[in-house]
């Protein structure tokens, strides 16, 4: 199958196994056509003299071993995506996976893939992993010294953040807040975040593990000899069908065991490898065992086995080099680097284990594959920049030669160096996509990413921070840091810290606490933005549309109050009224009267940055300030990953290079992970 370590070499059939041996099948890649014709004329022929319906679905036996059907590539994932077998399905049985998704977990997001019905991929989405630790980041540094940054070690590929938890709903699968529809892989922006069970199996399963690793039964009882560790997480599973009495099964990592209402039935050690290829032992994952028909199906670093519940004897096992895997089905699936061996329980051997057929990895091998150049041989490319980095170091022409990863140092330092690469098959094209650190000298330095294709020729910029981004309005982005990059299928995902919002400093080394996930959809032959979620002090937070914003606007300016009310706190609407100053005027105004006239249009929304602590100073990121303090110099309210809207009155002329261009007027909103209009302040300037 490879030259893994742990491959096992395929023994030369006896005489009456080569009676009855299969011929070597081809990948699925190919030959589909002719294929087909030959099962059905097979198919045919075994009706015939078995009394078999060749067009009913036959039963899968998963006592029996499985015989090896085809393999699907997958060579174009990154080298740290390992194949789990978690349900998409809340009642976590085998044969309720349908349509058949496969995900990949990887350092930092998931990959779900459709297998359509010839077994070929049909679509491919990204799904980046919840709650990432992006560490203490040093950017400055890293700028004067990209070497100084750089880590191969085995930590990188290991598992950073959780996981989102999918489930298959109507026609998409949800994963957090995301909808990936069935159809064709299309990804929107569901309107909550999906409230799901991580781990149905183990929720099925009527026993509790406490503090010191004792597992105690249905009926209060503890198991004699059983002890799990207390640091490891323990997960559980039982037989879609299991009665009051058992068994189930409950593993560490260490110590697979099953039990039923009385006692230990068997328990088993297990090995550090077996326990990383099923997914036991981490909190954060969801393992890919099965219990089905009173089979526990399991992996381990050298393959797959079938364990009798009730006795833990051996059933079958299936020999093959193993990163993950997945049952789905009447299919096994097990991957190996870039390619997915499929075993049919339809189609059961009659050897008690079987060795997967090496010949299924090298006719994969042998197709035609692009190529990306090499990473030495990027950092060391003349390459054109990303036209934002380029302006704010001055560099001299597009394209830069970089030797080591750095280009030439100017007259001032200023410099631009490259952090990292990323390079992807699984996209519409082959495609680079480079991390730059850009330095201007000084304390000041922020990231861009060129995307490139295979000859290196410049694709598209990623610059949130540049005056052409769509994302540059929405937040404070300037010095902001490039944390993870992920380009699989049409979309592109770009994670990025070091965003400011209330509460931060205003200085140039002064840590911005905020992040965010830009999404990207590849259209026009290039990636084009769909969407931002920011993370500020613990909250997730989408910035409302302009249009949205506008609504209350409308409604406030017209009297329309019943609408307004639903888009703006008790206290604002109680308050649009109040007359400003003494009232002794023969002209009272209200702040409705002077924020929100008629013909009032909302210019721009982004993220709260940086607010001056001494008068509530406050300049948007288009470089326009406010005429008054924010919120009226009123901040005890504000939060972070609150949001504010600045207003532009009838006649009046926003212009970001007039000096003398201000913000009369100003909302602030509550910020919220739908991104919806909730205003608590609406302010403005009143001479």
């Amino acid at each position: 199958m490879s030259d893994h370590p742990n491959s096992r070499e395929s023994q030369p059939p006896s005489p009456e196994q080569g009676a009855t041996k299969k011929s070597k099948s081809k990948p699925v890649l190919l030959g589909i056509a002719a294929v087909a014709v030959v099962a059905l004329i097979a198919g045919g022929a075994f009706a015939f003299f078995s009394g078999y319906n060749p067009f009913g679905d036959p039963e899968p036996d998963y006592a029996q071993t499985p015989s090896q059907s085809d393999v699907m590539d997958f060579s174009g994932l990154s080298a740290d995506m390992r194949l789990n077998g978690a349900p998409l399905t809340a009642s976590a049985e085998a044969g309720e996976t349908s349509p058949e998704i496969l995900r990949f977990i990887g350092a930092t997001t998931s990959i779900l893939t459709r297998v359509g019905d010839d077994d070929q991929p049909a679509w491919t989405v990204s799904i980046p992993h919840q709650d990432i630790d992006t560490g203490t980041t040093a950017p400055l540094d890293e700028a004067l010294d990209p070497d100084a940054s750089d880590d191969t070690s085995d930590e990188e590929e290991e598992l950073a953040g959780t996981p989102s938890a999918c489930r298959v709903s109507g026609e998409a699968v949800q994963c957090g807040d995301r909808a990936v529809a069935l159809s064709d892989g299309s990804m929107t922006t569901a309107e909550s975040k999906a409230d799901v069970d991580p781990d149905p199996a183990s929720s099925r399963v009527p026993l509790d593990i406490d503090d010191e690793g004792t597992v105690t039964g249905p009926d209060d009882q503890t198991y004699d000899g059983l002890n799990l560790d207390p640091e490891a997480h323990a997960s559980m599973i039982a037989g879609p069908q299991v009665g009051e009495t058992g068994p189930w099964v409950v593993s560490d990592g260490q110590i697979l065991a099953a039990v039923d209402s009385d006692s230990v039935l068997w328990t088993q050690d297990l090995d550090p490898s077996d326990a990383e290829v099923t997914g036991l032992g981490d909190k954060r994952v969801t393992p890919s065992w099965t219990a089905v028909e009173g089979v526990l199906i399991i992996g381990t670093s050298d393959g797959v086995t079938g364990l009798d519940l009730s006795s833990g004897d051996r059933l079958w096992a299936v020999s093959a080099p193993a990163d993950g895997f997945a049952v789905t089905g009447s299919q096994l699936r097990i991957q190996h680097e870039g390619a997915v061996s499929s075993f049919d329980f339809t189609d059961s051997s009659d050897d008690e284990s079987v060795t997967a057929d090496k010949g299924f990895d090298e006719s994969i091998s042998a197709l035609p594959a692009p190529k990306l150049p090499s990473e030495d041989d990027i950092r060391n490319a003349k390459l054109e920049v990303p036209p934002a980095c380029a302006d704010l170091t001055m560099a001299e022409g597009s394209k830069q030669d970089f030797s080591d990863g750095k280009a030439a140092e100017g007259e001032y330092g200023e410099s631009i160096a490259i952090h990292d690469v990323t390079t992807s098959l699984a996209t519409p094209k082959p495609l680079v996509a480079i991390d730059f650190v850009c330095y201007p000298g000084g304390n000041w330095v922020t990231d861009s990413v060129g995307v490139y294709d295979q000859k290196l020729n410049l694709v598209t910029s990623i610059e949130p921070w540049g005056a052409d981004s769509d994302f540059q309005q929405l937040a404070d982005f300037n010095r902001s840091i490039v944390s993870a990059i992920d380009m699989t299928g049409p979309y592109m995902t770009a994670t990025v810290s070091n965003i400011a919002v209330f509460g931060d400093e205003d200085f140039n080394a002064a840590e911005r606490t905020a992040e965010a996930e830009l999404r990207f959809a590849w259209a026009k032959g290039g990636y084009e933005a769909q969407d931002v979620v920011f993370t500020a002090d613990g909250a997730t937070v989408r910035v409302p549309e302009v249009e949205e914003v506008q609504k209350f606007v409308d409604a406030a300016a017209k009297g329309d109050d019943n609408t307004a009310s639903a888009m703006a706190t008790d206290e604002v609407m109680r308050d649009l009224d109040t007359v400003i100053g003494d009232g002794m005027g023969n002209n009272s105004t209200s702040y409705r009267d002077l924020a929100l006239q008629d013909g009032t249009e909302v210019d721009t929304c982004e993220l709260i940055g940086v607010v001056d602590e001494q008068y509530g100073d406050y300049t948007m990121s288009n470089g326009v300030e406010l005429m008054e303090g924010i919120g009226g110099f009123g901040t005890d309210s504000i939060k972070a990953g609150d949001v504010i809207c600045g207003l532009k009155g009838p006649g009046e002329t926003i212009d970001p290079d007039d000096e003398r261009s201000w913000y009369a007027a100003h909302l602030l909103l509550r910020g919220n992970v739908a991104g919806k209009v909730m205003v608590y302040s609406v302010s403005s300037y009143t001479g």
